[in-house]
């Protein structure tokens, strides 16, 4: 369980987060009103009309009681209605959410296995010519940014061969058919994603893994171990991986929590409706209340995370539960 000082240290975190997200919308040039009158909508507002859209969204009010507002809509999560989308901002997330979570979900689980083994493989055959290679093949995937990658793979693997869609999250008109078919659908739209966010993710994991293996290797137990006569198969997998995957998972869970914050530019590079492109629509249109709802949700996503980190690590290392126990 967290201690209290940790609770305290999140809900603090918490607090300040709480009111970023609500002053940074407003820091943002222009507003709602400068989006709805601009070129691009093309749309004419009379001042009848301004004032009517400022009273209905509360935006006549003081920032005070704006914020206020802010705050009950946090506790009930009741954000008010989306400026772009005309519907209230909890149907949206809870709309969106089930398709960012599918995407991140399947490449978090598909990069950290990857990375773990392949990690611990690079550091127990270091120094060979194959990890070398190995090695700077993922030093130079990681400086890759992630629309970039998703570009390069829509244009490989949607325009030119034409394998999978170019956008979306299911083919249109597809409500009659059976449940497996759709779940098919659904993975068939989401593999592009996956396969970017997967890219993305593993070559954090794989360094961090690597780099814990051979600090380990240099151990003492180890090299008892090899004296004792055990196979190496079994020290790679029981002595060296057990005692290699602890700083790690930290990592891991922390990379869970930032993977989100990457599916903005995957979901808008794949016009995949996540809340990763709902984020970047809402930024572009000076959407206030799609913005506080959609940063709520990353903050508590990213708390969440950290939090699963803290409490697992401590189980997972004894001398972490014995020094919090002091």
């Amino acid at each position: 369980m967290l201690t209290k000082s940790s609770i305290r240290t999140y809900g603090a975190v918490l607090v300040i987060v709480i009111c970023l997200n609500f002053l940074l919308p407003r820091l943002l040039p222009g507003g709602p009103l400068d989006y709805i009158e601009g070129s691009d909508s093309g749309a004419i507002v009379t001042e009848a009309q301004r004032n009517a859209i400022l009273e209905y969204y509360q935006l006549n009010e003081s920032t005070t009681v704006q914020f206020l507002h802010y705050v009950k809509g946090v506790f009930t999560f009741d954000f008010g209605i989306s400026f772009i989308y005309k519907a209230p901002v909890r149907d949206l997330l809870i709309s969106y959410l089930p398709n960012t979570l599918l995407i991140v979900g399947i490449a978090s689980v598909i990069s950290t296995i990857i990375g773990i083994i392949a990690g611990l493989l690079a550091g127990w055959w270091n120094g060979r010519k194959m990890e070398q290679s190995l090695l700077y093949a993922v030093l130079t995937i990681s400086a890759i940014p992630e629309f970039l990658i998703g570009l390069v793979l829509l244009l490989l693997l949607a325009v030119q061969v034409q394998w999978f869609p170019l956008s979306g999250a299911q083919t249109p008109f597809l409500r009659d058919a059976t449940w497996w078919h759709m779940v098919i659908d659904r993975m068939y739209h989401a593999t592009l994603p996956i396969i970017t966010l997967v890219v993305v993710n593993i070559a954090s994991v794989y360094l961090m893994m690597r780099n814990s293996a051979i600090e380990i290797l240099r151990e003492p137990f180890i090299e008892f171990a090899k004296v004792k006569g055990i196979s190496r198969k079994r020290i790679l997998l029981t002595h060296l991986g057990k005692a290699a995957i602890l700083p790690v998972f930290t990592l891991i869970m922390i990379r869970l929590s930032t993977l989100f914050t990457g599916a903005v530019f995957v979901e808008t590079v794949f016009s995949y409706p996540g809340i990763g492109r709902l984020l970047q629509e809402a930024i572009m249109a000076r959407d206030y209340p799609l913005m506080h709802g959609l940063f709520f949700v990353f903050t508590i996503i990213v708390l969440l995370f950290n939090a699963i980190a803290d409490v697992m690590y401590v189980r997972l290392d004894p001398r972490m539960k014995s020094g919090a126990e002091e």
